[in-house]
């Protein structure tokens, strides 16, 4: 019996690896030095692709692909794969909506991190300062005013989990989606109003829009202020966001994603103001065990004819 082949556009964890292999004639395109000239060779005969959030689907690709009915995304941004291509072509775009408490999860660790300073008390202790020198009092993130950039699926949880700490939750987004908390028209406004600021927004492909943290966000949220990003790190404007934190125009920063992964500046490592993790909010045994599932699942229901388990309306 003939097994569809799939184009795997974007690494995948190896157990993910095997099972479609197991399934599927499987290309590992995305071990080439060229993708492009790689999905030439064997473009015709490729019917899904597996890809993840960071690496997609290009029009470029899409082009090479004339047989492609389905890709399956390991995760659930969306900014690296050309929507408006798929939608032309008829293609089925299916994502892995699994990971959405684990990264709220994360956005509090790193707002009590960068309140409490657990990463600079981390390092005060294994240097031996502890006795000779105080830690620095941090902050208490109990009845702050935080404000939510985005109150989509992940902005609700860190939501529902900021509620435990009695905060006072407002939100920006485009769109109105809770009767529960303030919405701000403005980005500047939310920020202006909390003192402690949550990227959870979608960011859109990069470079297809001015920055939506930028530098008068920063100031309005202020010296005191302390700002989380589990969103993307092209939408903040880093330079800004590095001249803040340096300058003493903005009190801290927990931050899970950057401009340039994985090269972060130099600045943003040499504070003890800032806690930085390596782009690990979904990173948690069950949940990329799940979101891989998701992929193969996807795939492998697409192919025995019962169509996508988690389609992305478009």
């Amino acid at each position: 019996m003939h097994r569809p082949d799939i184009a795997l556009l974007g690494a995948q964890r190896p157990e993910v690896v095997a099972a479609l292999e197991a399934a599927f004639t499987l290309h590992r395109i995305c071990d080439a030095a060229d993708r492009l000239a790689a999905l030439r060779a064997v473009g015709p005969r490729i019917r899904g692709a597996a890809s993840h959030g960071m690496a997609g689907i290009s029009a470029d690709e899409i082009a090479l692909l004339p047989a492609l009915e389905i890709v399956a995304i390991n995760g659930v941004g969306l900014e690296t794969t050309d929507l408006d291509a798929c939608r032309a072509r008829g293609i089925t775009v299916a994502t892995a909506p699994v990971l959405y408490d684990d990264v709220a999860d994360l956005a509090i660790a790193l707002a009590l991190a960068a309140c409490r300073r657990i990463a600079e008390g981390d390092r005060f202790v294994r240097a031996g300062r502890w006795g000779p020198e105080r830690l620095k009092p941090g902050r208490k993130l109990t009845g702050m005013r935080a404000g939510i950039i985005g109150l989509g699926r992940i902005g609700i949880e860190v939501a529902a989990r900021l509620e435990a700490f009695k905060t006072k939750i407002a939100y920006a987004d485009p769109v109105t989606r809770s009767p529960t908390y303030p919405r701000h028209e403005s980005v500047v406004d939310l920020a202006a109003d909390s003192d402690i600021l949550f990227l959870c927004a979608a960011g859109g492909a990069r470079g297809t829009r001015p920055p939506i943290v930028d530098r008068a966000v920063l100031d309005a949220l202020g010296p005191r202020g302390i700002f989380i990003n589990v969103a993307r790190g092209w939408i903040v404007d880093e330079a800004a966001l590095v001249a803040a934190l340096t300058e003493g125009r903005l009190g801290a920063a927990g931050l899970d994603v950057f401009d340039d992964e994985p090269a972060v500046p130099a600045a943003l490592r040499a504070l003890d103001s800032v806690v930085l993790t390596p782009h690990v909010a979904s990173s948690t045994e069950e949940t990329m065990r799940a979101m891989g599932d998701c992929v193969v699942g996807n795939l492998v229901s697409w192919f025995a004819g019962t169509g996508a388990l988690t389609p992305v309306v478009m």
